[in-house]
């Protein structure tokens, strides 16, 4: 199963495998861009989340639980 995350790459920006590093899809200059292409590129079941800490673009299953989403205050707070 492909973890995808987004990283500033040479260029812009880009989608890889969180777990096997593995960039896939094209490089974007504007994250909203990347966005856009995930969003008409889904990998199914899963959904384009802010981890609200840090920044980063990550995909989790889309029936995660609120608690559990990294883009969530309660997420942070537990």
């Amino acid at each position: 199963m492909i973890e995808p995350i987004c990283l500033s790459v040479g260029g812009g920006w880009r989608s890889f495998d969180k777990v096997s590093n593995v960039a896939f899809g094209p490089v974007f200059n504007d994250i909203q861009e990347l966005w856009d292409w995930q969003r008409d590129n889904p990998v199914e079941g899963m959904k384009l989340v802010k981890n609200l800490m840090s920044g980063e673009y990550i995909m989790i299953a889309e029936d995660t639980p609120w608690c559990c989403n990294p883009a969530s205050e309660t997420y942070w707070s537990m």
